[in-house]
């Protein structure tokens, strides 16, 4: 019966999966049909904001992506290997549960002028931003966290464990540790992070909306308006801008790759010279200050806030459209890492490391297609997109270190697959499946561009309401609906550890 139904399973499974990335056919043929048209690109080019659109975009997306990655550096540096590292690793989820429009609401706040900051030193105001440098640097603080994590997973190796403690007898200093054995180890992955950290600050409309440039603004938000916009030429201008993030994703893709070649060949190369160790007070100022940016945002978003003042429409689109996604994302990411191909499916990666304009713009044509837009399902469908692959980001890891020694035994008994699957693999995956599904709620939760297109403004939720909010209207307001929007993947979370520490205390037996 269990063999009998595998196919089956394995069409369904496929089906599913062809389903959530349709869209990205739509997306290809969408942004190829008006690049065949030069009198398109003139029309782009012609455009008087487009010049200093791209410069903010590039601007605001080289600060993120290089100022996430020298942060996340210079704590390593200084911590790494040791127990301050440890704690660190425990504390950064403080950052990476903030949400990236409350983290930017509460930086409006702070440093805007009429905010926070204005009041208490108002002689001390930040002058106009016109190439989104207050964007980069909010982008870059809020990463280097996503950076440390990865990080913290590769350097878990014993092998650079006991490399990098034999360079340091040696008495090599620290950024050479750095340069010689850390960096050319954990390149490949590193460098997937990085790339998905530039695809997306090229993207963000929503945090550009709020921290970015107003006019013009920067070009994921320029593309975002003229697609929004009744006239046709204006949809192809924005159609083609898109395809120009894409470009330039590309560019930067090959600058990075050329600056790591340049910099293997000259810094990398050990020559026997030791140099001496720098001061550890940069990186350990950047440990200590990073998990206090989150608790620094929900303390100025729960003062300014008024919990009377929540949208409950919102409140409530938000929590079942994440509830709805992440359950059933998990269910797919089980099946998909049970029965799915073992190689040759890299395209599942293609929503992270893609700017997600033309992505959504992809979905929102499939929508009209079948008229299902302006659904609350269709809404689920369109965030399915990101959030099955960062559950299988969290979930991925796990899944293989599975020893492979139980499911030997389980086999050598007797049981099929599907049994194997049910009564061995997911109990062993509890608590990284409800780790994965707590990322998954926190995505879906951060959804703005899907939620307002498929939704066709019908359901608004806490993150299209803050961003709303940012143009104009009470800092009370704003604050409230970016408080919500943080608390909502905070208690989820919270629940997910409590819950998880649960599960081991009633496993103790079986370590």
């Amino acid at each position: 019966m269990a063999a009998a139904l595998r196919f089956p399973l394995i069409l369904l499974l496929w089906g599913i999966m062809a389903v959530i990335y349709s869209p990205l056919l739509p997306a290809i043929s969408s942004l190829m049909v008006p690049a065949l048209s030069m009198a398109h690109w003139q029309a782009l080019f012609s455009d008087p904001q487009l010049p200093q659109a791209l410069l903010a975009t590039l601007v605001s997306t080289i600060i993120a992506a290089a100022g996430a990655l020298l942060i996340a550096l210079v704590v390593v540096v200084a911590l790494w290997p040791g127990a301050r590292w440890q704690r660190l690793h425990t504390r950064l989820p403080w950052l990476m549960a903030v949400p990236h429009v409350a983290f930017a609401t509460s930086a409006l706040l702070l440093f805007a002028e009429g905010g926070a900051w204005y009041r208490i030193l108002p002689f001390f105001t930040a002058p106009e931003d016109r190439y989104g440098v207050g964007l980069g640097l909010t982008l870059a603080v809020k990463e280097s966290a996503f950076v440390m994590w990865i990080l913290a997973a590769l350097l878990s190796e014993k092998r650079l464990l006991q490399q990098v403690i034999v360079l340091d007898s040696l008495g090599y200093s620290r950024w050479q540790g750095l340069n010689v054995l850390l960096l050319p180890s954990v390149a490949p992955a590193l460098g997937a992070v990085m790339l998905a950290i530039a695809a997306w600050s090229l993207s963000a409309v929503d945090v550009g909306i709020i921290l970015g440039p107003g006019n013009p603004p920067t070009l994921a938000v320029l593309c975002w308006q003229w697609l929004n916009q009744g006239d046709a030429g204006q949809q192809v201008k924005g159609t083609l801008g898109s395809l120009l993030l894409i470009f330039l994703l590309g560019a930067l893709m090959l600058v990075g790759y050329l600056l790591w070649r340049g910099w293997r060949r000259i810094a990398a190369t050990p020559r026997g010279v030791r140099h001496r160790s720098s001061s550890p007070l940069p990186g350990t100022a950047l440990s200590l200050l990073l998990p206090l940016a989150g608790v620094l945002c929900i303390a100025l978003l729960a003062f300014m806030a008024q919990v009377s003042s929540i949208n409950p429409d919102a409140f409530v689109n938000s929590l079942q459209a994440g509830l709805a996604s992440s359950m059933a994302g998990l269910l797919v990411i089980l099946l998909w890492l049970e029965w799915g191909p073992q190689r040759g499916h890299r395209w599942v990666w293609l929503p992270v490391i893609l700017p997600a304009l033309p992505l959504v713009a992809g979905q929102y044509h499939l929508a009209l297609w079948f008229n299902r837009d302006g659904l609350f399902l269709t809404v689920i469908w369109g965030h399915l997109l990101w959030v099955l692959p960062w559950m299988l980001f969290a979930l991925k890891p796990a899944w293989q270190r599975m020893d492979p020694r139980l499911i030997l035994v389980a086999q050598t008994l007797g049981w099929s697959r599907s049994r194997i699957f049910c009564c061995v693999k997911c109990p062993l995956l509890v608590r990284p499946a409800l780790l994965a599904f707590a990322v998954g709620f926190s995505v879906s939760i951060a959804q703005y561009m899907p939620t307002l297109w498929l939704g066709a403004g019908h359901f608004p939720t806490l993150t299209t309401e803050a961003v709303a909010l940012t143009s104009g209207g009470s800092n009370t307001l704003l604050a409230t609906q970016a408080l919500a929007q943080l608390l909502l993947p905070l208690l989820v979370f919270a629940l997910v550890a409590l819950f998880s520490t649960w599960i081991g205390s009633k496993r103790q037996g079986l370590r």
